[in-house]
């Protein structure tokens, strides 16, 4: 061992005992204290196989005739090429070196298997995917033991959108001193990325090359944009930081539709204000995306006469700016202080949420009670009831009663009595209840009940980028993870697609959830495109014309009154099978 291999030994074993590290590269450093809140295995390294992917995927196409060039040239110069995706799994590995081989193998560096930096360590793989570079890393700098022999060099592959799509990885023996895994690492990388770019779909090709010819003659900021294609300027690219690309394509499409204006204001996900102007794309007839003008929106004036905008605020704890979604959540609010509030909606839409939102929002003074009236079935009405009368004796503070229109009549009425009677002693009231409505009164007309409905998940959807970023933190989400989410069908609303992030998040180990992490049943059931409200609302009536008749879909054309062809035609659309 050389002197500079004993001194980062040493160095990682002072981190091991809770020491800080003083001479470490910074980006080792950093990935030591990341491998040790994720509680990554020091002494032993179990990467996690997941050989389910595409041996003919676009990256792998691209790369195997350049690792196979490369590594003929080089011949047995003791090295190995490890070709991974995004998600740090490896698709291919190719060396001239057998004893290399059987070193990699040892340590499970083959097709298959996982190395991101939350499954093995600090590593060239997962390190340089975390950082988004080219990273080294030399002998104990990894985290993992089974790791000390091997110096590793990773080199990030980016699409032509510049997004990242793989890495490849060079290792050889640990050698400090070896500056040519460097080169050769990311010079090869280079060259599969040019393939990579030369096969792209002609669609793809011909959006590059648009972008290409308006970047010597646009003079404003500008990008141009597909489905599944962003290339931004410079100027641009910084204007749309952190938007989706999914919201931006959702909300140009919207604004090439539009007969009346050429241009608008738009709000990105996190509140900023741009203008943007486009116009569609044809590529021999076919529309193949938008080239899109953007700039900043000059900042509202403040103060009491100012005309300008102001962002829309909605109750403490909740996500999402949809207009319908805020106006319902405020109304609840507002209706509160002065009566019974009955919220309503679709199942998993959030209304506890919201009710718990508007106790914070009304001070949060006194307790927060919720009862759930279904448990009647359990506990018997007469109990139920004294439980609650009991509570509600107390100091006020905020009673939400669930699923009330799940009781009988009288059990309704008598709850509808006591609720009332604790809002003259100072509580808010609330109710939810699904989308019937429920004759909530105690008689008197000061004693009607407030009912206000929340808009279901289907109708606010650009709220999805915002909702699965609150559910996945401190992870990350792919783009085209939210650009799925986006087109997928939620018959369970928000709970629902929690309930989609809680799994993937089970799966990943990485700081990003990618497709591969998601539910399959999730995957199939995703739209090929994003629909309108009026396309979502067309294929609601045909699933449940479809589900009354059965699956027949003859049957179900003749209760829609529409041809079988038509039928066919629109799940077709829609990307639903028609076996």
């Amino acid at each position: 061992m050389t002197i500079l291999q004993h001194a980062v030994a040493h160095q990682r074993e002072a981190f091991l005992e809770g020491r800080t590290p003083s001479t470490m590269r910074p980006e080792i450093a950093v990935s030591w204290r990341r491998c040790s809140y994720l509680d990554v295995p020091v002494d032993t390294m179990t990467p996690r196989y997941a050989p389910d992917f595409d041996h003919e995927a676009p990256l792998v196409r691209a790369a195997r005739p350049v690792l196979d060039h490369v590594n003929e040239r080089l011949g047995d110069l003791g090295i190995s090429f490890l070709l991974t995706d995004a998600s740090a799994r490896i698709l291919n590995r190719t060396s001239s070196n057998t004893n290399l081989l059987r070193r990699l193998d040892a340590v499970s560096a083959a097709e298959g298997f996982v190395f991101a930096e939350g499954d093995v360590g600090t590593n060239g793989v997962g390190t340089a995917l975390e950082l988004g570079r080219t990273v080294r890393v030399d002998g104990h700098e990894h985290y993992a033991e089974d790791l000390h022999e091997f110096t590793c060099v990773g080199a990030p592959i980016r699409s032509v959108d510049r997004r990242l799509h793989g890495l490849l990885d060079v290792t050889c023996a640990a050698d400090h001193h070896n500056s040519l895994v460097e080169y050769i690492a990311e010079q090869t990388a280079e060259q599969i990325e040019q393939r990579l770019w030369a096969q792209q779909s002609g669609a793809e090709r011909a959006l590059l090359d648009r972008f290409v010819a308006a970047s010597r003659r646009v003079r404003h900021d500008f990008f141009v944009i597909s489905e599944r294609l962003l290339i931004s300027s410079p100027r641009a690219a910084q204007l749309l930081d952190g938007a989706e690309q999914a919201l931006v394509w959702e909300q140009v499409t919207r604004l090439l539709r539009s007969p009346d204006a050429s241009e608008a204001e738009v709000e990105l996900a996190d509140g900023r204000m741009v203008v943007m102007h486009g116009e569609s794309m044809s590529d021999g007839g076919d529309e193949i995306g938008a080239i899109v003008e953007i700039r900043e929106a000059p900042r509202a004036e403040s103060g009491p006469t100012g005309g300008g905008r102001t962002p829309a605020v909605g109750l403490p704890g909740l996500v999402g700016t949809d207009p319908a979604w805020l106006r319902a959540c405020l109304e609840i609010a507002a209706r509160a202080r002065e009566r019974v509030v009955v919220v309503s909606g679709e199942p998993g839409v959030g209304k506890t949420a919201v009710a718990e939102a508007v106790h914070r929002h009304l001070g949060g003074d006194g307790p927060l009670v919720v009862r759930d009236a279904e448990s009647m079935t359990v506990d018997g009405p007469s109990a139920w009831m004294s439980s609650l009368r009991s509570v509600l004796v107390g100091e006020p503070g905020t009673v939400v009663v669930r699923h009330v229109d799940g009781v009988s009549p009288a059990a309704l009425r008598t709850v509808t009595s006591l609720l009332h009677g604790a809002r003259g002693q100072g509580w808010h009231c609330l109710a939810t209840a699904g989308t019937q409505h429920l004759p909530m009164t105690a008689g008197h007309e000061d004693q009607r009940c407030a009912a206000v409905a929340l808009p279901p998940l289907r109708n606010r959807t650009n709220d999805i980028p915002a909702l699965v970023r609150s559910f996945a933190a401190p992870r990350r989400l792919a783009p085209e993870v939210i650009s799925l989410l986006m087109r997928t069908p939620w018959p369970g609303n928000t709970r629902d697609l929690r309930s989609a992030i809680d799994q993937a998040l089970t799966v990943t180990r990485g700081s990003e959830v990618h497709l591969g992490d998601l539910p399959d049943d999730l995957r199939a059931r995703a739209y090929r495109r994003r629909m309108s409200r009026f396309e979502q609302a067309e294929l609601s009536a045909i699933m449940d014309a479809m589900s009354e008749a059965a699956g027949n879909k003859k049957a179900a054309a003749a209760l829609l009154g529409i041809s079988r062809s038509t039928l066919y035609r629109k799940l077709e659309a829609a990307g639903i099978g028609l076996s």
